[in-house]
């Protein structure tokens, strides 16, 4: 696989599968612009690759400053890897307004809105590929994971809209839908009934890098195969 020449904007790219994803594919020669609310985080991943090879864009993609700033960058990208999300596990009667709107704000409208950004560039240059990070959530509904689930399944609707309106600008659109992944975003869990239920499973999490070889996997693919959809478990949690 050979990315040279290409260039990757990868949301959420501080930390979990948007850092190793940003990893993977400037191994592969990809310039990367990495996208993430942490400065801190974003400067160490640019430590980390040769110089040049990253720009970093710290900010919050819920903010519209923060998009024109994105804007201003799309009619560089070759690879979008719609990646930034955000989860709070805890039973459905127990979850807040606030956390519902927490969720949906980041996991689906500002997802869309990043799209519709990256997706006008690349039609005007009729070529492209564009990664949404969804879940086994997005086919599934899991307890404790309510809300979480319905962002999961809305954001896969719209990969699937995107690829069935854009393929004919020559754009690929690619969903790549994990289980359980050992990240930062599982960090803010600590009801009682999810530090119960994660004790109890009896298999091991898939890591951030494995998730990001699926990645690289499907932008690498020839010109006329587009992976559209793949998922991936952890082996015995079938």
């Amino acid at each position: 696989m050979n990315l040279h020449g290409k260039t990757a904007l990868i949301t959420g790219a501080s930390a979990g599968i948007g850092r190793a994803t940003a990893l993977q594919l400037a191994g592969q020669g990809a310039r990367i612009i990495a996208l993430g609310r942490r400065q801190d985080a974003l400067a160490a991943l640019q430590a980390q690759l040769p110089s040049g090879q990253v720009l970093t864009l710290p900010g919050d993609l819920t903010e519209a400053p923060y998009l024109k700033q994105i804007e201003a960058l799309a009619p560089q990208v070759d690879i979008f890897v719609n990646n930034a999300g955000v989860l709070r596990y805890a039973p459905i009667l127990e979850l807040s307004p606030a956390d519902c709107q927490w969720m949906f704000q980041t996991n689906v409208l500002a997802a869309l809105e990043v799209s519709q950004i990256i997706a006008r560039a690349m039609v005007a240059r009729k070529q492209g590929h564009i990664v949404f990070m969804s879940s086994i959530a997005a086919r599934e509904v899991y307890r404790l994971a309510s809300v979480y689930c319905a962002t999961k399944h809305a954001l896969s609707a719209l990969a699937r809209s995107l690829r069935i309106e854009l393929q004919g600008h020559g754009i690929k659109v690619t969903e790549v839908a994990p289980g359980m992944v050992d990240t930062e975003i599982r960090a803010g869990s600590t009801h009682p009934d999810v530090l119960a239920s994660v004790a109890t499973r009896k298999f091991k999490a898939l890591t951030a890098d494995e998730v990001a070889q699926a990645v690289a996997y499907a932008v690498g693919a020839e010109p006329n195969c587009c992976p559209d959809l793949i998922e991936l478990r952890p082996q015995g949690s079938a």
